[in-house]
């Protein structure tokens, strides 16, 4: 490097230069240091913009004047040089790989020979991320070749891409052999634990798998739990407190965490070869014992129960969790094994032991995100929505990323009532979950709750183009296109709901009702059988199948359905209403008609208060909730996940619906309109058609009571 020459006391337009380009230095270092901690932040994209104003300096520091070659080049080149590295860095972290390689290509023509090794490793990195492992394996060796033997920090970090390069294109053999030199330099319990992998992805003899288990779980910690194990017994509880956040302490503690990480996975994979995985874990957890490894005993313990629960051995899964609910227990290794005693009680149906469960993790644990969840949830349960909301926050001030917690915050806040606010966490959630159909139902029902049917219909609209097959969203589509006074859209949509699930009775209900008041009693006759057939329990589908043939001017089938529906029902006072009407107008014996008439008085005498139905009121088809159920509980599931509670946040499908409700008062004046009556003559206790007449269009709208909405 060109040493750097001061300018003369004379010399004024260089000296100015340097003062500029001084000033320049501090604003980019500036710019450096911030864009540093947002990556930190995983703020990278406004990282991307500090770079970007970097770019901005760097023009400005070519363009300072008077400033001659010599000090130009001692001055400035060390800072863009080191621009360089900073940008290719944040690029890197914000997963642009293909402008970071960019960078890195230009590096490696611009830094001197000291540098170049750390440009390609860096390069091959980049090849490595890219999925280009030919090309990285090709740099990996060049570099293996020309390390210096002092550098052995340097080979054992290409040693490690390596080994991960050929496992990547399957080369498990060639894996194995890296993982072993890096074994042969240092005890990494990385190393070692990719070598079992190797070995379980070759398929290799069971006793080299075992083997390489216990040289992972003999492997020492050359560091202690606490930072008080290597004090004098006089020290103060103040200075291990304020020691116990000390950086070098915190780093050995997540050395710890790793390698007990590894001896978990591990165990896993040696449990697993066999079909007895309970034998598996055992045997670990012997293996354990002989390193003496008593720190990872009751890890492996819990994770044997999770695979006693996985096999639905409830009583075991409860002998092994109980035995780990003491006092003496590691605070999160207590936290977890309460978690899954609350999540297996609550499924078993002891919800005050579920409960009691759930307050130990919490209590042993209040940093735990799943101990939040898991008390919010029962509370959620309870409906005790104030108490869940708080625990839901206290999770998200844990993780502020966390989906589960924001879902949750929200159902519970509009559970509330708060529906602005509840709007707010689930429009946040959608832009971060971009069309998530839960989240986007949820505001759709809020939406709905603040009477803006315009918006929830939009909002329906997009699930709809994720899942077109999707028939409770049909429906609900069908609902809101008729609340916005759109029949033909709501035809439409009601139409292809029934044509993908033709079991839902509401959706006959509407199609059936439809057909009615656009004149067409044809075609609702056939919903309306259809729905009874589902539903045969009730006798409003036949009632209201008759009334559509009396309408459509099938009189005689009419009445025998009218019939049939009264053997099917005589305690129904709608049909004998319907019975004795007709009976009236189409002069019919007396006989037969003091017959009805003596039953629906004595009906009526022996249930006074019950009069047909819900008087007046009219029927409307109430929206089903698509993910809208309470938080319940959710286990450690076969993937490995944390025990613990979490909402079924799947969508609802339209079941079949079993509504045990009578004829509406309306429907059976309506579908049985006593003015203009076809005119009939009885013909052997059947009745027969003379002539129709129309009837009247002023009484169209007030046939379907269903199709009034609020």
């Amino acid at each position: 490097m060109v040493p750097t020459i001061e300018p003369g006391e004379n010399d004024q337009p260089a000296r100015a230069a340097i003062n500029e380009f001084r000033r320049l230095e501090r604003e980019v270092q500036t710019i450096l240091d911030d864009a540093a901690v947002l990556v930190v932040q995983n703020q990278h994209a406004k990282a991307i913009e500090k770079m970007k104003q970097s770019e901005k300096m760097r023009r400005k520091l070519h363009e300072i004047p008077d400033w001659n070659p010599a000090e130009r080049k001692s001055h400035l080149d060390p800072l863009l040089l080191k621009m360089s590295w900073y940008n290719a860095e944040v690029l890197v972290a914000s997963h642009r790989l293909d402008d970071a390689m960019k960078v890195y290509v230009e590096l490696r023509n611009t830094v001197g020979p000291d540098e170049q090794l750390s440009v390609l490793m860096r390069i091959a990195l980049l090849h490595r991320r890219r999925k280009e492992y030919e090309q990285a394996l090709k740099l990996l060796h060049k570099l293996l070749d020309d390390l210096p033997t002092d550098q052995s920090h340097d080979r054992l970090v290409v040693l490690r891409e390596a080994a991960a390069c050929h496992a990547l294109t399957g080369r498990w053999d060639t894996a194995y052999k890296y993982c072993q030199m890096i074994l042969q330099d240092t005890d990494g319990p990385e190393a070692a634990f990719n070598s079992l992998v190797c070995l379980v992805a070759l398929k290799s003899d069971s006793k080299r798998i075992e083997s390489a288990f216990v040289k992972l779980v003999s492997l020492k910690a050359d560091f202690s739990a606490t930072p008080g194990d290597r004090m004098d017994p006089g020290v103060s509880e103040e200075y291990k407190e304020m020691i116990s956040h000390d950086s070098l302490f915190m780093w050995e503690k997540q050395r710890k965490q790793k390698l007990e990480l590894y001896i978990l996975n591990a165990a896993q994979l040696v449990a697993n070869l066999d079909s007895d995985a309970i034998s598996g874990y055992e045997w670990c957890i012997e293996q354990a014992k002989n390193a003496g490894r008593t720190d990872i005993l009751s890890a492996l313990e819990i994770a044997k129960a999770n695979t006693y629960l996985k096999a639905e051995n409830f009583a075991k899964t409860l002998e092994v969790l109980m035995s780990h609910d003491t006092d003496e227990e590691e605070p999160n290794l207590r936290a977890q094994s309460c978690g899954m005693l609350a999540f297996l009680n609550f499924h078993l149906g002891n919800f005050k032991l579920s409960k009691e469960n759930a307050d130990k993790a919490y209590e042993a644990n209040k940093l735990s995100l799943q101990a939040c969840l898991n008390k919010g949830c029962l509370e959620y349960k309870e409906d005790n929505f104030s108490a869940a909301l708080q625990y839901f926050q206290e999770a998200l001030i844990l993780n502020s990323a966390d989906f589960r917690a924001s879902y949750y915050a929200g159902m519970t806040l509009k559970a509330l009532g708060n529906y602005q606010d509840a709007l707010t966490v689930f429009m946040k959630l959608n832009s971060v979950h971009l069309n998530r159909p839960t989240v986007l139902y949820q505001i759709s029902q809020i939406y709905q709750l603040m009477e803006e049917p315009a918006e929830a219909f939009a909002q329906l609209e997009k699930i709809y183009t994720l899942h077109p097959r999707e028939p409770f969203i049909l429906r609900q589509l069908g609902e809101l296109a008729d609340k916005l006074g759109d029949k033909g859209a709501a035809l439409w949509y009601y139409n292809e709901s029934h044509r993908i699930f033709p079991l839902n009775v509401d959706v006959l209900n509407w199609l059936g009702r439809f057909f009615v008041a656009s004149q067409f009693p044809e075609k609702a006759i056939t919903y309306f059988e259809q729905a009874s057939k589902i539903d045969d329990s009730v006798p409003k589908w036949p009632l209201l199948a008759a009334g559509a043939m009396r309408r459509a001017g099938h009189l005689t089938d009419a009445y025998n359905k009218y019939v049939d529906i009264h053997t099917a029902f005589p305690d129904d006072p709608d049909c004998l209403k319907v019975l004795v009407r007709i009976c009236q107008e189409t002069h019919a014996p007396a006989a037969e008609i003091a017959k009805y008439q003596q039953e629906l008085d004595l009906l009526l005498r022996m249930r006074p208060r019950e009069v047909p139905a819900t008087a007046g009121g009219r029927s409307q088809l109430q929206p089903q909730s698509l993910g809208a159920r309470p938080p319940t509980a959710a286990g450690k599931n076969a993937f490995g996940q944390q025990s613990g509670f979490s909402p079924v946040l799947s969508a609802a499908r339209s079941g079949l619906s079993t509504a045990n409700f009578n004829l509406d008062a309306e429907d059976l004046e309506e579908f049985n309109v006593t003015k203009q009556r076809p005119a009939t003559v009885r013909k052997a206790g059947k009745l027969a058609v003379l002539e129709q007449t129309s009837l009247d269009d002023a009484a169209v709208d007030d046939i379907l009571p269903g199709m009034v909405r609020k």
